[in-house]
């Protein structure tokens, strides 16, 4: 027993310790990308901004692609949090879910720096482990509970209403979308979810509720510093 309590208090300082400087990396990233593009090549100044060594960048991070998709990730999760209390209060999970996608695809309009980490990063933001798919999954299920989307393997359904939003915010980091350009996917996406046409177009062009994004996500307020 004595030797046991001290080896667990180890292990969780270790493990607060790896948790603290995996997340000092990504929260240091975040200007840097924001300065010099997703493109660019960032572990030097990444390194430099966090105050570690490069073997300690390596022990979290294998590329520059694997921390583009950390960021990219934490950037959703802090997202989707923000996104989930404000439209907590619809008791329509089809509208929900229209409202959720709507916001999220707004906000990348908002911020073309986060509509270029999406795009750059592709499916791999788009898994399972990612807050984003652990939320829409839940409102998906909980619309076939209800009659309000036709009944389907969930993973199906997920992978249509993320290929669509992601491919929507595709085209947003590419430039020259109408101000329509969201509410027409998000209408699309509930009609390939079973909602009949008119309860689709209605939800998708009911007006968005204000997401104060920069006071609300830590890692978010970053982007601000993008331009254009």
């Amino acid at each position: 027993m004595s030797d046991t309590a001290p080896s667990d208090h180890r292990t969780r300082v270790a493990a607060d310790r790896r948790e603290k400087t995996r997340a000092r990396l990504v929260q240091s990233a975040i200007p840097v990308f924001a300065e010099k593009g997703v493109d660019a090549s960032v572990i030097d100044d990444v390194i430099a901004a966090a105050g570690v060594s490069r073997g300690t960048f390596y022990n979290y991070f294998q590329s520059n692609r694997d921390l583009l998709i950390a960021v990219n990730h934490q950037l959703g999760d802090e997202l989707i949090l923000v996104v989930k209390e404000t439209v907590a209060g619809f008791p329509d999970p089809a509208e929900r879910v229209a409202a959720g996608i709507g916001l999220m695809i707004q906000v990348t309009r908002d911020k073309p720096l986060l509509a270029r980490f999406v795009a750059k990063c592709g499916l791999d933001t788009a898994g399972p482990s990612s807050l984003v798919y652990q939320y829409l999954a839940d409102q998906i299920q909980k619309g076939i509970d209800e009659g309000r989307f036709l009944p389907c393997p969930l993973p199906i359904a997920l992978d249509m209403l993320a290929g669509a939003t992601l491919c929507a915010v595709l085209r947003i980091s590419q430039g020259g979308v109408s101000d329509q350009h969201g509410p027409e996917v998000v209408n699309m996406i509930l009609r390939g979810l079973g909602l009949n046409a008119q309860d689709a177009q209605t939800l998708a062009a009911k007006p968005l509720p204000h997401l104060d994004i920069q006071a609300a996500c830590s890692l978010m307020s970053s982007t601000s510093q993008a331009q254009g």
